[in-house]
């Protein structure tokens, strides 16, 4: 009995974490919508690799590019660039293609590499063309490959970044839904009946597709997840008090705890919504496997010798 309560209680706090954390999804995707940060994320790791921090060199050229030009509408930035986009541009720009020849070849890039003042940018495409010898093709491989190493430490940048916004916004979607993780889970254990009630909610909740496809969409899984967890009264939320009556006052110990426990939020809404939902299956899965049937000791007795 003590061992199934608990298991409740931990399904209870993962389907709460989940919710939460669609919630904070929603919020990022609109955040980094609004404020571009993909693309000046890109834009930045495209000055690191271009070795030109302040964007006003070859970087500038580079987003003026036709090929860059029409990865985006209108004048903005795109978010996203393939590594084959990105050799054929730095290709183009280093030396263009003759007409009358036809595509450029490494001789005519190590020729313009020469008036290139960036020692380091030169140094580093060297290095490329020098392992390619004269096959242009096997240089644009090694440009791409170039790109994508430096892209994937862009991405490491730019996901430490995020999460630190997430956590931001996290404390303070805990602190104005007052979700207190220790307040939750004493209510979870002490209460049955919520107990039973958030456990049902967590099951059909398991049943939704909040996977990583999903993920593009948060505010259809809210919406579901919202109702679900409408139905129960939990101990979420600021009481509403009529205003005949004081709030009772808390203790300064009482705060530390709900601080404390607003903070345990904070830091689980960090960890994801594709986190919570895969946990929140094992838990359903392992509650499942460990509940037997009605009936089964009597069949079986009446089946045994």
């Amino acid at each position: 009995m003590f061992g199934s309560a608990i298991l409740d209680v931990v399904i209870g706090l993962i389907s709460i974490f989940l919710f939460l954390s669609l919630i904070g999804t929603a919020i990022n995707e609109w955040v980094s919508g609004i404020l571009k940060m993909r693309a000046k994320n890109l834009e930045e790791g495209i000055r690191n690799i271009l070795n030109d921090p302040d964007g006003k060199g070859l970087t500038r050229t580079f987003y003026e590019h036709p090929l860059v030009r029409s990865l985006t509408k209108g004048q903005g930035r795109p978010s996203y660039i393939p590594a084959r986009v990105f050799a054929l541009t730095l290709f183009d720009i280093l030396a263009s293609a003759d007409p009358e020849k036809g595509s450029n070849t490494v001789n005519q890039i190590r020729k313009n590499l020469d008036k290139i003042q960036n020692q380091a940018l030169k140094k580093n495409i060297l290095i490329q063309l020098d392992e390619a010898g004269d096959n242009i093709q096997q240089a644009r491989q090694n440009v791409e490959k170039w790109f994508d190493e430096g892209m994937d430490r862009i991405s490491g940048w730019y996901k430490r970044k995020i999460q630190w916004i997430t956590l931001g916004y996290a404390l303070l979607i805990s602190i104005f839904l007052n979700v207190d993780t220790i307040a939750v889970t004493n209510a979870l254990y002490r209460d049955s009946t919520l107990r039973a009630g958030v456990v049902a909610v967590a099951q059909e909740m398991a049943k939704q597709p909040i996977g990583e496809p999903s993920m593009k969409r948060p505010e259809e899984s809210l919406k579901t997840i919202k109702g679900e967890l409408e139905k129960i009264k939990l101990p979420i939320g600021w009481p509403t008090l009529p205003k005949t009556e004081i709030p009772p006052e808390m203790t300064f110990f009482e705060w530390i705890v709900r601080i404390c426990g607003w903070i345990i939020t904070a830091f689980a809404v960090t960890l994801g919504a594709p986190f919570w939902f895969d946990l929140l299956n094992k838990f359903i899965n392992i509650r499942s496997a460990g509940t037997k049937p009605k009936g089964s000791d009597e069949k079986e007795t009446e089946g045994s010798p």
